[in-house]
């Protein structure tokens, strides 16, 4: 499982360097236990500040995203907006999810822009952090996907989600 992420972010990595940005078809690399059912529509994404990564939207307004490193294309972990509950691994819903999957000595975080947050700062990977609360239903929230170490953070676009 581990090669095959390291080719998807080379593969990522190599073409936002040629190209920017791009659009491609895949899987998400979080397992559909941690994450629920995800549809097939999967893009390519590139910040700013350089973390990519495939997002992909399931029908309730779930998304996740996952980080790609700026550096050296290796999956970092993946940010989620839950929309509704999961049954696997029992994740409520209006959930924030963050999970760090790279001994790396970079944090993942998924912030909504409530102002919420979910962070792995602090602990070693693997590790997620899962913030839930409830929003009201049918509301428009924006989410980004971050890494973090020390004082230094840097975040994707956001993108649209809903409760």
């Amino acid at each position: 499982m581990g090669s095959i992420h390291k080719r998807i972010g080379a593969v990522l990595g190599s073409t936002a360097l040629f190209v920017g940005v791009a659009f491609t078809a895949g899987a998400a690399t979080a397992g559909a236990d941690e994450v629920g059912d995800l549809s097939a529509d999967v893009d390519f994404t590139l910040s700013r500040t350089g973390i990519s990564g495939v997002a992909a939207r399931s029908g309730d307004g779930s998304f996740t995203m996952n980080l790609v490193s700026p550096t050296d294309g290796h999956d970092m972990g993946f940010a989620r907006w839950n929309a509704d509950p999961q049954p696997a691994p029992n994740i409520p819903g209006d959930s924030l999810i963050a999970k760090d999957i790279s001994p790396d000595g970079w944090a993942v975080e998924a912030e909504l822009s409530t102002g919420r947050i979910a962070s792995t700062r602090g602990h070693k990977a693997i590790y997620m952090k899962v913030v839930s609360g409830n929003l009201p239903e049918g509301h428009a929230y924006k989410l980004r996907g971050c890494i973090a170490k020390g004082s230094e953070r840097k975040c994707t676009e956001w993108v649209s989600v809903h409760a």
